[in-house]
């Protein structure tokens, strides 16, 4: 067992909750590999060629905007799927899990799921998710790029490999028992004020009630 650790990071600094929770991982044998240069379907490809010839046997794509749970390595390795990730959300409105339903231009999210559960996906988000090796090898050069919906409109490189899997008979899996978190910044206004306030009520209310 020999992972790689690939993290893009094409700027000078990460925040610090990244940085903590990255060094908490309980980690197997590794090779940590960090592409600095390109844009991001560059230096995810990037990543993969590396862990190829370090002869990893697996690859843990990670975000520098995540926060992540001590054991996340060994409990995505416990599946021994192809492809594996955590439960991660989008860092902004409408928050939705990236579990994906669907084809490019008509993607949804899975809106309930169980707590511990192992749910299929037809894409997930590239912040938290482990492939084995053998599907680089299996899969034509580049892995990541800018692929287009339908309408013309672009794809994000991870989605769209994702789709490039499941058309080659992968399966996805999303382990929602792996607790993570995206880190993120919002301007606070009037209106996020009086949003908390109302949900802060709603939740007063209905505690009442239970009461």
């Amino acid at each position: 067992m020999y992972v790689g650790i690939g993290i893009p990071c094409n700027y000078e600094h990460v925040p610090r909750a990244f940085f903590e929770s990255m060094m908490l991982l309980r980690k197997p044998g590794y090779q940590f590999i960090m592409s600095t240069y390109g844009d991001i379907s560059e230096m995810r490809n990037n990543i993969v060629e590396e862990a190829l010839a370090a002869r990893c046997t697996h690859l843990l794509m990670m975000d520098t905007d995540m926060l992540y749970h001590q054991n996340t390595i060994y409990s995505l390795l416990a599946h021994e799927l192809p492809v594996v990730g955590a439960l991660c959300f989008r860092r902004k409105p409408p928050f939705d899990p990236l579990m994906l339903k669907g084809k490019p231009g008509s993607y949804t999210s899975i809106d309930e799921w169980n707590k511990d559960a192992l749910v299929e996906v037809d894409a997930t988000g590239t912040g938290c998710l482990m492939f084995h090796m053998d599907v680089f090898k299996a899969m034509p050069r580049p892995w990541f790029v800018v692929r287009q919906n339908p309408d013309g409109s672009p794809i994000g490189e991870d989605i769209g490999f994702c789709h490039e899997l499941r058309e080659a008979g992968y399966r996805i899996f999303v382990d929602t028992s792996i607790p993570s978190a995206h880190l993120s910044t919002m301007q606070v206004t009037e209106e996020t004020y009086r949003w908390y306030k109302a949900v802060a009520m709603r939740n007063y209310k209905s505690r009442n009630k239970e009461e």
